[in-house]
């Protein structure tokens, strides 16, 4: 009786110990289910993170492009507004000139031919200058624009290629992070599978 209580202690003692084992089995494993759902949700929340700053720097190209439409279309109607204001002044010297013509027309006729020679080749070239000189100012004007333009633009280019960079290095080290974990899963089920091996034989 006491050889049969005996094992029966034993008996017990080993099942008190295999329960012990199969709960800190099951303890693990539920640790490295909770590793795994955290995993899974800081990238869920990384790609949430990623596809924000995506529709960001969509809003910010789109902004961008709408203001460079808006600075073609307001450059635009500044050169008519300067061409309308050149003909204006156009008008305005040829009125000029026709009262001057009339004026001098009332004088003595051989003194207003001549006046009028010189008048009209003085006018000319003067014309001309302003013609000249309001062409470059327009043409200086354009090649800054434009200069600015593609500084800007350059400056833009540095800033996205600097961004998708960082964008690059960030996704690397969360799919590295993300293998790494993975690759000790199952060195960790192996090792409970050897575990369990043994027992059963035991």
């Amino acid at each position: 009786m006491e050889e049969i209580k005996s094992k029966e202690l034993e008996l017990q003692k080993r099942r008190e110990e295999k329960d012990k084992e199969r709960q800190e089995k099951n303890r693990i494993k539920e640790i490295e289910r909770q590793k795994r759902l955290d995993e899974e949700q800081k990238l869920r929340e990384a790609a949430r993170k990623l596809k924000y700053e995506e529709e960001k720097l969509k809003e910010t190209e789109d902004r961008l492009k709408q203001l460079e439409l808006e600075r073609q279309q307001e450059l635009e109607r500044q050169i008519l507004k300067e061409q309308a204001e050149l003909r204006a002044k156009e008008d305005e010297l040829r009125k000029k000139e026709e009262q001057i013509k009339a004026e001098e027309t009332e004088k003595l006729l051989k003194e207003k031919e001549e006046r009028k020679i010189i008048e009209e080749t003085r006018k000319e070239q003067e014309k001309q200058r302003f013609l000249d000189e309001e062409r470059a100012r327009l043409l200086r004007e354009q090649d800054e624009e434009e200069e600015r333009i593609k500084e800007e633009n350059r400056r833009i280019k540095e800033w996205e290629d600097k961004f998708d960079q960082e964008q690059r290095i960030k996704e690397e080290e969360l799919i590295n992070k993300f293998y790494s974990d993975h690759s000790k899963e199952p060195k960790i089920e192996n090792e409970i599978n050897d575990n369990e091996d043994k027992e059963d034989k035991n």
